[in-house]
Formats: C-alpha cells, sequence, structure tokens
C-alpha cells in the first residue's frame, strides 16, 4: 500500500486556499474599482482645459461628446478586463450611463449649461450602486466644482478677490479670465490624484 504524502497534500491545498483567498481580493477590489472611472474623466477634464470659460460651439459640444464616450470607454476597459481574467462586474452600468448621457445631452439642449455636476451625478449613481464610497467622494466633489464653478461663477469670484487682494491685478472688468482654466485644471488634477491612489490600492488587493 502506497504511503500518502500528507505534507505534499497539505501544501497543495494551502496553495488553493492562497489563490482562492487572491482571486477573492482581487474580485472585492473589482467590485469597487474606482481607479478606471476616475483616471479617464481625470485626462478628459484636462482635455477640456484650453476651452474652459469659451463661448464657443466647440466648449460647448465638447462633453455633449466626450462625456458618453467617456463612459463608453471604461465599460469597454472592464468588459475586456471580465473577458480576460474572469473577475470584474461587467461593464452594463457605465455602457448604459453612456448611452443615457449621449440620449440626454442631444435631446434636452439646457443640459449644456450643466454638463460638469450631470456627469458628477451619474459617477456618483454608479459609486452608489457599486456601495463605493471613494468613488462617491470623487463624484460629489467634481459635482460641487461643476455647479460652483462652471454654472453659479461662485469659485471664479472666489478667485477674483483672492487674485485682487494678492495685488495680481487691477480691476478691469470685475472678472477673472484665467479662473474657468484654474477651476478646470484642479477638478482634473483632483480626479486624476485620486484616480492614481484607488490605481495603488487595487494592485495591492490583486497582489
Amino acid at each position: 500500500m502506497e504511503a500518502v504524502d500528507v505534507m505534499g497534500i497539505a501544501a497543495e491545498s494551502g496553495g488553493v486556499l492562497a489563490e482562492v483567498e487572491r482571486l477573492r481580493r482581487m474580485a472585492r477590489g473589482e467590485r469597487r474599482a474606482s481607479s478606471v472611472p476616475l483616471l479617464a474623466f481625470g485626462v478628459l477634464t484636462l482635455g477640456y482645459v484650453p476651452l474652459a470659460g469659451q463661448l464657443s460651439l466647440l466648449s460647448l459640444v465638447y462633453w455633449s461628446v466626450v462625456a458618453p464616450v467617456g463612459f463608453l470607454l471604461v465599460a469597454w476597459w472592464y468588459r475586456r478586463r471580465l473577458v480576460r481574467v474572469g473577475v470584474g462586474a461587467g461593464d452594463a452600468p457605465y455602457a448604459k450611463t453612456g448611452w443615457i448621457l449621449l440620449a440626454a445631452f442631444a435631446l434636452v439642449l439646457p443640459l449644456t449649461a450643466v454638463q460638469l455636476p450631470v456627469i458628477g451625478i451619474a459617477l456618483l449613481v454608479l459609486a452608489v450602486r457599486q456601495r463605493n464610497a471613494y468613488l462617491g467622494a470623487f463624484a460629489v466633489l467634481f459635482a460641487v466644482i461643476g455647479v460652483l464653478g462652471t454654472f453659479t461663477a461662485t469659485l471664479e469670484n472666489l478667485l477674483y478677490r483672492a487674485a485682487y487682494g494678492l495685488g495680481w491685478f487691477q480691476p478691469q472688468s470685475g472678472y477673472f479670465d484665467s479662473a474657468p482654466t484654474i477651476i478646470t485644471a484642479a477638478a482634473g488634477l483632483l480626479l486624476l490624484a485620486g484616480g492614481l491612489a484607488a490605481m495603488r490600492r487595487e494592485r495591492r488587493l490583486a497582489a
């Protein structure tokens, strides 16, 4: 009768359990993944910087096209990830959001004035569905910046007062021309910073 290699079986079982635990951590990280949407919309927001504050057709159309495309790209990435490693939440929520925004911006013209808040709210809805407080926090910040910075001009007025108080320039028209650029760049960098931090955390979970 052959001897049973107890140590070998124990080692093999331990390896299987370790792999199961690794996959469990990866699945948990993917379920609450924040890096991809934050990085994607951080880059897209920085792409809008040269157009910030302009009253042009391109500045109005930019988010109407780029925002839905951004959600569809995030959906594509998640779908590709799911097919490649078999772990992830899939692409359906982001894909649906992309198509909904495309229709909304095309059919409801007044939304062109509040594109950034709408995008922030869309990200917040997805974060709530994922039970992802981290993504939700950045979505709220993005929406607030959109409301205060590009819709109500509250942040623009604060930047004007700060610049005037520091003696950077004398008032000409009561308006700080560079404020929209600064606000948009800050929003983009905020999302990028959050995305990079999330990526580091997700890589640790998957290791």
